[in-house]
């Protein structure tokens, strides 16, 4: 019986270094396998980020397209209204003008046509200018 036992302790400690072999190499295959997906994260992180990096300047770029076009649209839009002020100005002076000449036309035949009259009826013409008045200081006194 005495050398049963010892078979069985050395065959325990052969099966526990075992164990401790298996367990030391899983180890080693686990931290072989974290470093190597550490890496692969490490890897796949940086080209995100280059990615990134490239759709951010690749927006910028656009905006600052729209914003150039946007600023051409305004500047066309500018002139186009710019010009329609500019001719409305110039009809409104032209149509002013022209209401000016024949409000001194009409003024002017007035005139003349006044004149002519006081000329015909000179007597008349004072007593309506003298009644006129008479009501003008009544009304403004």
């Amino acid at each position: 019986m005495s050398n049963s036992v010892p078979n069985n302790l050395s065959s325990d400690s052969r099966a526990e270094e075992a164990a401790k072999d298996d367990v030391k190499d899983r180890t080693e295959k686990a931290k072989a396998d974290l470093k190597g997906a550490k890496e692969d994260l490490k890897a796949n992180a940086q080209n995100t980020k280059e990615d990134l990096e490239a759709q951010v300047s690749k927006l910028r770029e656009d905006v600052a397209g729209v914003a150039d076009s946007l600023r051409t649209l305004a500047g066309g839009q500018a002139d186009n209204a710019r010009r329609q002020a500019y001719a409305l100005r110039d009809d409104v002076r032209d149509r002013g003008e022209r209401y000016f000449r024949q409000a001194q036309e009409t003024a002017s035949e007035f005139e003349e046509q006044v004149s002519e009259r006081v000329r015909a009826e000179p007597i008349k013409s004072i007593l309506i200018a003298a009644a006129v008045g008479y009501v003008y200081a009544r009304l403004f006194r």
